[in-house]
């Protein structure tokens, strides 16, 4: 069962909208419905006939579908049709609601979804998600991410609606979930207040969650950070979106959970960013709850406070699994897994030397390794994995005084002392 706090009630006729005809209408039904519906009609105050004139009227249908509705004739009933009856007899809606399991559009394609009546932790996880990443146009709903297990996750947590969105891959390093609904375009626009189009630099935390339970927040945040944070091979937290009231209301939500962090003052590059500095253990710790479990973010903050753990049997097993968890990023020159191989053929080697052998395996110029300190990360990496080693040595006397003292990196032939980030097959 997901877990609950104050029982934040979402009023499922808001999923009506005005505009709708006959085919847009959002169905319902519910074991128990059937009979709460007899009851109200009985209470009207209106003969059954008159009760089908007033209908047509009001709902403006024809004949035959009041007549199905008054005389209760199908399994599924209109949610503007129980709102109407409420209205006319002065009934509780909220007791109503109560017997409202399923939901559905009249509109293909026909999904049934469970009801989810109260403001729960994966339904803000999932807007949370959204907000970063995701897009609305009409019903037409789409969230994407560079990472598989994101996605997965995301699945995980539409399950609470009893619906599971199908795994895309979109590109070589791009996955995502694609598909038209009705229901979770009005969960979207009519309770968390998303535009359908365009969101970039006005989205913000809905207001329903930064006024619920700092819980309630926390999982939004969880989500945001799920898709649009960055966990750097530095271990530092960064987020970088285009609405400074999005920047802002997760900047609240880690202020509230004593989370640190810094939040640039001012736009940079249409961008208003959010980051840690470099964490310690401890403050891993508190950021790790802020991301999914198991989830590639999760994993990185997990190697940080607990190290690399998973034993490897050959040297291609290890480069595919760091390939995978460091994959290209944006303005890199080069990658691990090209440091890797190079550890392979150079045997022994310092950052310079280095630097200049992976610029002529990639076409690179070296500049006399003016850009060996961006390898940095590359070699700590290696070094936590135990496949390279270090130790300072002296070189060449210094022209005004001294001696060059250079770290040297000794790659480690044996694989099975090595040890690299654990990650599920998934």
């Amino acid at each position: 069962m997901p877990q609950k706090f104050n029982n934040i009630r979402l009023d499922l006729f808001r999923l009506h909208d005005s505009k709708d005809n006959t085919k847009n209408w959002i169905l319902c039904k519910g074991k128990d419905l059937k009979i709460e519906l007899k009851s109200l009609t009985s209470k009207t105050g209106f003969p059954s006939t008159e009760l089908v004139k007033h209908l047509m009227k009001k709902l403006n249908i024809s004949i035959s579908c009041a007549e199905c509705l008054v005389y209760l004739k199908r399994e599924w009933y209109p949610l503007v049709f129980i709102e109407e009856l409420t209205n006319l007899t002065d009934s509780d809606k909220f007791e109503i609601q109560d017997k409202i399991e399923f939901l559905k559009s009249c509109k293909p394609p026909v999904v049934e979804y469970k009801a989810v009546k109260e403001l729960t932790i994966n339904l803000c996880k999932i807007v949370g998600a959204h907000a970063a990443d995701g897009s609305l146009r009409d019903s037409y709903i789409s969230i994407t991410d560079y990472h598989k297990t994101s996605i997965l996750a995301l699945i995980d947590w539409f399950k609470e609606l009893n619906y599971a969105p199908k795994l895309m891959q979109i590109s070589e390093n791009e996955w995502g979930i694609k598909f038209h609904s009705r229901i979770i375009s009005r969960y979207l626009t009519k309770f968390f207040d998303f535009p359908s189009g365009c969101k970039q630099y006005t989205v913000k935390e809905p207001e329903m969650i930064k006024n619920a339970p700092l819980e309630f927040r926390k999982a939004f945040a969880l989500g945001a950070l799920t898709f649009d944070g960055c966990v750097t091979s530095g271990n530092k937290i960064e987020l970088c979106v285009s609405s400074k009231c999005f920047r802002d209301s997760i900047a609240d939500i880690l202020t509230e959970l004593g989370v640190s962090h810094v939040s640039m003052e001012k736009q940079s590059s249409d961008y208003w960013r959010l980051w840690s500095k470099s964490l310690s253990k401890e403050e891993a710790l508190k950021w790790i709850g802020l991301f999914e479990p198991n989830t590639e973010k999760w994993f990185k903050l997990n190697d940080h406070i607990n190290g690399f753990s998973k034993r490897i049997n050959s040297f291609e097993e290890a480069v595919l699994i760091l390939n995978s968890v460091y994959p290209k990023q944006s303005g890199s020159k080069v990658i691990l897994k090209d440091v890797l191989l190079a550890f392979k053929d150079l045997k022994q080697t310092y950052r310079y030397e280095l630097a200049d052998y992976l610029a002529k395996k990639n076409n690179l110029e070296s500049f006399g390794g003016k850009w060996a300190h961006s390898l940095k990360h590359h070699l700590d990496i290696l070094k936590r994995a135990n496949i390279i080693s270090v130790e300072r040595q002296r070189f060449h006397p210094k022209k005004s005084f001294g001696t060059t003292v250079r770290e040297v990196y000794r790659f480690n032939e044996n694989v099975k002392e090595w040890m690299i980030p654990e990650r599920n097959n998934s």
